[in-house]
């Protein structure tokens, strides 16, 4: 997948500076020119005795460089040796860059003391047949004193072990392929593909806001940390957030994790560009994303997350992606994020209202030109006190209508509908502490349907049975009735 997507990334690159459009293309597996066993290569192994080819202490290498169909490159020793003797080796160029310490300390490991399985053929005369004529790679790893090339050949008809042979001497041995294939790869393989890391809980700052901004919608998608959270306590939904934009929305705690939070911890599948230049960039459609996702946190960190052109290839889908100020094009794969399609129907919770009774300091309901006025204080069932229109009330009676009001259900989003005349019913809610205020106003629309404006904004339908019932129950509360709560 990794050759395939930078080899559509370069070509999309050459059609921007030419002025051509960029199309979905569609890729091929890779081809058979990255080598297989020779058919004509002796079966015949001379030896089978374990010959040394490279012979180096990782404290004294220096230098490695690697040569192979993607180009060449060097990875050298950052700093000096540990006390243990471990070295730590970067690629030459990306030292300002994550690279995957794993794979590159592989480099080190496999080029410092390579021996071979079997020795194949001394003075080889037809190095064509094990592919060591043109190889498909090679190292030469250096000290201050000594250097040595291995070139790289097909693989062996023996599983596990491929041909290769030290430069100036005419013997062809194999070697496990597994301490070999490290040769064989692009410079771009050795940067790590953790495009932001996932702290534990205990120190993951807290995401403050998130702005989801797409070329195919109208509107940003705005999500935003519920502050009321940090003393305990948050909507009727459970969750931590609440959506701003286009409207005002409690969200769905299950189906808006990954929107929340899944920037920590996103991971590309592969890395296809390191400090990409202008066309790269062009050709990608990382100049003008078609979706930026930008996440602001409580310690002051800010990230953001481009979306470019779509790679179709034939292992999956992928996105080309830049984030934050990292000089580098990922190639992420589709299914793993969420932001590229999402709308706000997506991940909104269907409750209109979601504070807690015993928070209520204000509920103010109009319909039919009269106005009804509760007002409440303390903290819990215990020692709330609420009145209607300033007289004192029955709590439970006051608890048993507000369950009936958040039974207020936003079957639809809408936020393209225009209200029309006055609105049936309209109920303002305030907090003790003052941090909620909200004005809900219902407004009859076609196919026996109510629009919900919240806050002045079309934003939901909901059956006018409902509405009609709430008017209904408002009036049965100063008597011994039950409300009715279906409808």
């Amino acid at each position: 997948m990794k050759k395939n997507v930078k080899a559509l990334l370069a070509c999309v690159a050459a059609l921007a500076v030419a002025g051509g459009g960029y199309a979905t293309l569609k890729l091929t597996e890779e081809d058979s020119s990255s080598g297989g066993a020779s058919s004509s290569a002796s079966d015949k192994l001379t030896s089978e005795i374990h010959v040394p080819l490279t012979a180096f202490e990782a404290a004294d290498v220096t230098l490695i460089s690697i040569e192979n169909e993607n180009g060449s490159y060097e990875a050298v020793p950052v700093g000096s040796p540990a006390e243990d003797g471990t070295v730590e080796m970067t690629i030459k160029g990306f030292e300002k860059l994550d690279v995957n310490k794993n794979i590159t300390s592989s480099i080190l490991n496999s080029a410092k003391a390579l021996s071979s399985e079997t020795t194949v053929e001394e003075n080889a005369s037809d190095l064509d047949k094990y592919g060591l004529k043109e190889p498909r790679a090679s190292f030469t790893v250096s000290s201050a004193s000594d250097s040595k090339t291995v070139l790289i050949g097909n693989e062996s008809p023996v599983s596990g072990e491929t041909y290769c042979m030290v430069k100036g001497d005419n013997t062809v041995y194999t070697a496990a392929t597994a301490n070999l294939s490290v040769f064989l790869n692009d410079d771009t393989d050795y940067i790590s593909n953790v495009i932001l890391e996932n702290p534990a809980d205990d120190r993951k700052p807290i995401m403050n806001k998130l702005t989801i901004a797409r070329n195919d919608l109208d509107y940003d998608i705005v999500i935003e940390y519920d502050k009321s959270t940090d003393d305990g306590t948050t909507s009727g939904t459970m969750a931590t957030h609440f959506m701003t934009a286009p409207i005002f929305a409690y969200l769905d705690p299950e189906k808006s994790q990954d929107e929340v939070a899944g920037l920590f911890g996103l991971t590309a599948s592969s890395v296809i560009a390191a400090y990409p230049d202008e066309a790269e960039i062009k050709g990608s459609g990382l100049d003008k994303p078609f979706c930026t996702v930008k996440m602001d946190c409580g310690d002051n960190s800010s990230y953001e997350l481009k979306l470019g052109n779509k790679l179709d290839t034939e292992n999956g889908v992928y996105y080309a992606a830049m984030f934050t100020d990292k000089d580098i094009i990922y190639a992420i794969d589709a299914e793993s994020i969420c932001w590229d399609d999402v709308v706000p129907d997506d991940i909104i919770s269907r409750m209109v209202f979601g504070t807690y009774v015993w928070d209520i300091g204000k509920l103010e309901i109009e319909a039919e030109g009269k106005t009804v006025k509760f007002a409440g204080k303390g903290s819990s069932k215990d020692d709330y006190e609420v009145t209607k229109d300033g007289q004192k009330c029955d709590r439970d009676r006051f608890q048993s209508f507000y369950s009936f009001l958040l039974k207020t259900s936003a079957e639809e989003f809408s936020i393209e509908e225009v209200p029309q005349g006055e609105p049936q019913a309209t109920v303002y809610l305030e907090t003790q502490n003052g941090e909620t205020k909200q004005t809900v106003e219902f407004y009859k629309a076609d196919g026996k349907k109510s629009l919900i404006c919240v806050n002045g904004t079309p934003s939901f339908k909901c059956r006018t049975a409902f509405v009609d019932l709430l008017i209904e129950n408002l009036s049965k509360f100063d008597s011994d009735e039950k409300f009715v709560v279906n409808w």
